[in-house]
């Protein structure tokens, strides 16, 4: 098998894993977004804090919940409750008690949270132009049709101790779903 470099110039080979690959376009992705984020001076926000600040703000008209965070983002609770209070602590969300139950908070976006996925929208709309430049319409749909089923090959290994869910993955992959 061939090393995957993504810094050189060739093109990736069909002899390389595809999970490694997958593993190092994220790093770069990453790496390239922290760098940008941090020249236009808005690194105080990780990559995972402006994934749920978007979360929040597209969920913004409905009562969302720590867990809702938890299973959306497949992370776990005392991580959760450790970005939660972060980001409380720097003014971009708010938890409201909800009536009837004092152990229950909703998790809102602020106004500066508002204001901050405003910007780094701004900003991923501009970096996705250039991750798409000089691809075909035709290949960023066979990119998300290869994606759409890398997913679910994992879902399916993630059910396999979930007899049930998994026996139904196990069908949805002999008919090519």
């Amino acid at each position: 098998m061939k090393k995957f470099d993504p810094c050189s110039s060739n093109r990736i080979s069909r002899e390389v894993p595809v999970g490694p690959v997958i593993h190092k376009m994220d790093k770069m992705l990453s790496r390239n977004i922290a760098a940008q984020m941090r020249a236009a001076g808005m690194d105080e926000i990780t990559l995972m804090h402006g994934w749920i600040i978007r979360y929040l703000y597209e969920k913004r008209e409905e009562e969302i919940f720590q867990k809702d965070i938890e299973k959306f983002f497949s992370i776990g609770r005392s991580t959760v409750t450790n970005i939660i209070q972060l980001m409380e602590r720097n003014g971009y969300i708010a938890r409201e008690s909800v009536p009837g139950d004092a152990r229950l908070k909703k998790v809102k976006l602020t106004d500066k949270g508002i204001i901050n996925h405003e910007m780094v929208e701004a900003f991923i709309t501009r970096l996705d132009r250039e991750l798409i430049r000089g691809i075909t319409e035709e290949e960023l749909n066979t990119f998300y049709t290869v994606m759409d089923k890398i997913r679910g090959n994992l879902r399916c290994d993630q059910t396999a101790g979930e007899e049930e869910e998994h026996a139904a993955c196990i069908v949805e992959r002999s008919k090519g779903i």
